[in-house]
Order: structure tokens, then sequence, then C-alpha cells
């Protein structure tokens, strides 16, 4: 054993300093030293199992948390995502094809002849046609941005609102095109029917 090679120094040691010591002193030394030893050893292993242990509960720990921020960007992401596809509630609603009847209907109001008209009304009217279609094509823009995937990230709710504005600017200038045009074809109509009836006096004065 390892203790063995230590005894003749021992014995040195006690002729130096004169002191006499007996084989079983040395043996119960030499198993006191053992027993240290061995509670040491025993120390020492189980501070070694609490580390390993300890070390597993952090990595699993951190395992764990990665794991929750995996899941959590993930949730993130297809959130993120799905903001930026207008879904079927928006898509299928019907003030957006009510938005492309307006703006039908415009471009057919504004598409007719205006004969009758003086050349300062129908440069009037021109100047009119062109503000209105400016502001539906500002409109129309809006629409196509609020339909396209991937152009904006907004939720249904905010989709609603901002389809619900369009709608609500472009029924204004359906109806103001319509006031507009049905004023005008009235105006033409009066003309026309003034000429009709001075023509008809005139007829009438030249057969008396």
């Amino acid at each position: 054993m390892a203790f063995i090679k230590y005894i003749p120094f021992l014995f040195v040691v006690s002729a130096a300093n004169a002191q006499s010591f007996s084989v079983s002193d040395l043996f119960g030394q030499a198993n006191k030293q053992k027993n240290y030893y061995m509670q040491q050893i025993a120390a020492y292993n189980a501070l070694k199992s609490e580390i390993k242990m300890g070390y597993g509960v952090v990595k699993n720990g951190l395992s764990g948390i990665a794991n929750i921020n995996t899941a959590e960007l993930n949730a993130h992401t297809a959130f993120y995502n799905s903001l930026k596809t207008p879904s079927s509630a928006v898509k299928n609603s019907t003030q957006v094809k009510d938005i492309l009847n307006y703006q039908q209907y415009i471009n057919t109001a504004f598409s007719h002849s205006f004969s009758g008209l003086t050349t300062d009304e129908t440069n009037y009217v021109t100047a009119v046609k062109n503000n209105v279609f400016n502001d539906c094509n500002k409109d129309l823009a809006d629409l196509q941005n609020l339909l396209a995937i991937g152009k904006l990230q907004l939720s249904d709710d905010e989709r609603l609102k901002r389809l619900n504005a369009i709608h609500a600017s472009m029924l204004e200038k359906y109806q103001f095109s319509q006031g507009f045009i049905n004023s005008i074809k009235l105006l033409i109509t009066s003309r026309r029917q003034e000429n009709n009836d001075a023509q008809t006096l005139t007829n009438l004065y030249e057969n008396h």
C-alpha cells in the first residue's frame, strides 16, 4: 500500500526527535491518513456528480430556452407574414366591386360627346374630368396596394378600414360625377329645346 513507503521516514523522524512510537501507533496514524484520503475521494466524487448533474440542468435549461425562442420567432414570423397577405374577407368584399363599378361609370360618363357647349364650357368640363380622373387614379392605386401581397403590413381590421375609406372617396366622386354630368346633359337639352322653339317661332313668322 502507498502509505508503507512513508514508514522508514517516520522512524528516522522518531529517532531524530528522541521519541518512541510503537508499531500500533504507526499503523493507527496510517489508518487515520487512509480514512482521510478516502473521505477526500468520496467528497470529490460527490462534487463531481453534483457538477455533472448541474451541467445537465443548465444544458437542458438552455436548450429549452432556445426551443422557446425559436417557437416565438416562428410565431412572430408567421404573424408578420400574415399581415402582408390580405384575407379573403378583404379581397372578396363587396366594396371592392363597388369601387370598380364606380370607376367604370365615371369613365363612361365623361366619355360622351358634349356638343352644344361653348368653348369655355367645354374647357371647363375637360378640367373637371381631369381632376376627377386624377383623384380616381389615387384611389385605385391605394386599392391595388391594399389587395397586393407583400405591399403593406396590416391586420384585416386595418385593411377593412382603409378599404372603407377608399370606398367612401370613390363613392363621393361617383355621386359628384352623376350630378355634374346630368347637369351638363340638362343644359345641352335645354339649349336644344330653346333652339327648336326659336326655330319654330321663326318658321311661324316666315309662313305668315
